[in-house]
């Protein structure tokens, strides 16, 4: 899904990928934290707080599991290790609709 929206400063409209702030919304909230919503967002804590030590792969597949929960196709991760600090940037797949119907 594609929103427009108009920007001040700008000649003309712009157009926002939803897609890619819905799964920046749900990625940067903690679990529990908004109170209409309670159940979006990943639960970080968890894995900060406890005792036992995660390992990366774990806490990505709980990421790609978290946002095809809410809707959102990841397509791939890119992970890059730098000063044992490892980043990783999920690119998600357009939202795509059908107009075909569904026969039972």
């Amino acid at each position: 899904m594609i929103d427009i929206g108009y920007d001040a400063q700008a000649v003309d409209l712009g157009t926002y990928d939803t897609q890619t702030f819905k799964a920046a919304n749900i990625l940067g909230v903690q679990l529990g934290a908004l109170e209409y919503a309670p159940d979006l967002g990943i639960d970080l804590k968890f894995f900060l707080t406890n005792d036992f030590e995660i390992q990366n792969e774990s806490f990505e597949a709980y990421c790609i599991q978290v946002l095809a929960q809410n809707g959102v196709n990841v397509t791939s991760v890119s992970k890059t290790l730098e000063n044992l600090f490892q980043s990783m940037i999920f690119n998600i797949a357009p939202l795509e609709t059908s107009t075909g119907l569904l026969a039972r």
